[in-house]
């Protein structure tokens, strides 16, 4: 009986959900590819078959495992529309969601770990970091669906651009650019978990500033 491509496709999923599960219990250090092939039912040899190398295979079994934790942030997004910062912030720090290594939160259990990865699971890792930054600025502003943030690489630095409307530009700022600096803050923390520099760049749009021109 031949091996069909369905039949590849099944096995490259069982070889993830064991990587990614190994992620989840004791960090991106312990998954080995023979471990992982030994989980899912088959043999070292066939590994790269299914995958380029181990990094790769780890990029792609990180990104199940932040995917699961985001899950429960895109759900509160579903629910409540415009969550507050202090929903979100329940979210993560709900004890559950935090010790359940094998079925808990990718971004708990791997933000610390960021710093000691491979460049490729590094940017899935940083990837996930910024759709939250995008979050957090959504649930500051009246008009969530115009807040963009589009990363623009200059060398070493990451800077996060930011565009809301120009009606919010006050909230994301806050008084005294109280708001504005708590994110600075949350970006400076990440920069040291990534090996990457975190700028914010918040992005007034000029024509609204001038007005309409006649």
């Amino acid at each position: 009986m031949g091996y069909s491509q369905a039949d590849k496709a099944r096995s490259r999923e069982r070889i993830l959900d064991a990587a990614a599960r190994q992620i989840s219990e004791r960090g991106l250090d312990s998954v080995s590819v023979a471990d992982s092939m030994q989980s899912a039912g088959l043999t070292k040899g066939a590994f790269y078959a299914h995958f380029a190398s181990r990094e790769a295979m780890i990029a792609e079994a990180a990104d199940r495992v932040m995917q699961h934790g985001q899950a429960r942030i895109d759900h509160l997004f579903r629910v409540k529309k415009k969550p507050t910062v202090a929903q979100i912030a329940d979210v993560w720090l709900d004890p559950e969601h935090i010790e359940n290594l094998g079925d808990g939160c990718g971004i708990c259990a791997l933000a610390g770990e960021a710093r000691y990865a491979g460049s490729e699971v590094r940017q899935v890792i940083a990837s996930h970091f910024e759709k939250n930054v995008e979050q957090i600025a959504q649930a500051l502003v009246d008009a969530p669906e115009q807040v963009q943030v589009t990363p623009v690489e200059d060398g070493d630095t990451t800077v996060l651009e930011l565009r809301v409307a120009p009606t919010d530009l006050g909230k994301v700022i806050g008084r005294q650019g109280r708001t504005a600096k708590s994110i600075r803050t949350l970006l400076g923390a990440a920069s040291m978990k990534f090996k990457k520099r975190y700028m914010l760049e918040i992005i007034e749009d000029e024509e609204e500033e001038r007005g309409p021109t006649e």
